[in-house]
């Protein structure tokens, strides 16, 4: 079968390239899917592979990727409740490949009436989105929430999520400004910039109240923004670090607004860890999926083989949405 793996040119700098390696077999939990797509993200940006552990199935070591939709093909002696010829996705390693083996714990049924396109789109931005603005942000009805880097595809998760889920205010931050309104289409309320002017425009659109929420995937360089826009009492969720990973603490700024400043990650947790996680998320949002009250823009769609343009494409970042992969 085809698979994208990294590899490394004469320079030793890494890229990704297409491979023909051997079938694949599923363990006694797994089933073994046939990838229809797989979704990119930010983390294959960083050409490495193995970022779950958890999430890694019996197939071959190395294989890239980290989101796909497709339909099963084989059960494991030990599967229950999923059988060939399902519709599934998953947050799973190795998804950039024809074929991919996935614990069934992770797997989730693709509603019926939607594509698989949108389905590649769902997983990880949905997972990861929930369990930041639900679980770790205590999302209470009514609620202000500040989404930074909104127009990220966890960002635009996030604001869907914030809005379905009752917030009064979701304020989306974004560097371009081309496409504050299509975040305004999918719910954002006020469309900012991030920087020395956020605090004012939060407290403005909030009445002086500030975010009860906030997520954010700017790391340090909005660490010092996000408390002082946040509400009493606010939580501030850290998802990615894109502007840094070490800044400093207003401690006595935290005392003072009881602030709680939560991290969260995939990297360490279990396959029963995650797969509380799904039970949990799709218990708020698969009523939203079948009743088709959510989507995920789908900018690009590449070829398998056309993997390095895919992630020239993202790196420019000039897409709004998904960027697919199919086999």
């Amino acid at each position: 079968m085809r698979a994208v793996f990294i590899t490394r040119d004469d320079s030793g700098a890494p890229y990704p390239q297409v491979h023909d390696v051997a079938e694949v077999a599923p363990g006694p939990r797994e089933v073994l899917v046939r990838v229809l797509a797989a979704g990119m993200n930010r983390a294959d940006l960083s050409l490495k592979t193995g970022h779950f552990r958890a999430m890694t199935g019996s197939g071959p070591t190395g294989v890239a990727g980290l989101e796909m939709a497709g339909e099963i093909v084989g059960c494991g002696a030990d599967v229950q409740g999923f059988s060939p010829g399902d519709r599934v996705m998953a947050m799973c390693s190795g998804a950039q490949a024809e074929r991919v083996c996935v614990d069934e714990r992770l797997l989730m049924r693709v509603p019926d009436g939607v594509n698989v396109l949108q389905a590649a789109a769902w997983p990880a931005a949905l997972m990861t989105a929930h369990d930041a603005l639900v679980t770790n942000g205590r999302l209470a009805r009514g609620d202000h929430v500040l989404v930074q880097a909104a127009s990220s595809v966890v960002g635009i998760a996030a604001v869907q999520l914030a809005r379905l889920l009752g917030a009064e205010q979701v304020i989306g931050t974004s560097t371009s400004t081309d496409k504050w309104e299509r975040l305004r289409a999918l719910g954002v309320t006020l469309a900012v910039h991030n920087g020395p002017t956020l605090e004012a425009a939060v407290r403005e659109a909030t009445h002086g109240h500030g975010v009860d929420v906030v997520i954010d995937h700017l790391g340090a360089l909005a660490l010092t923004e996000n408390m002082a826009s946040a509400a009493i009492g606010a939580r501030i969720v850290s998802v990615g670090r894109m502007g840094g990973t070490a800044g400093a603490i207003d401690l006595d700024l935290l005392s003072l607004k009881r602030l709680s400043l939560v991290g969260v990650t995939f990297r360490t947790r279990t396959v029963d860890d995650v797969a509380a996680l799904i039970s949990r998320m799709l218990a708020d949002v698969a009523p939203l999926l079948q009743a088709e009250r959510f989507s995920m823009p789908i900018d690009t769609v590449f070829a398998l083989e056309d993997v390095a343009q895919a992630h020239a494409w993202m790196k420019s970042r000039q897409h709004f949405g998904k960027v697919i992969l199919q086999p």
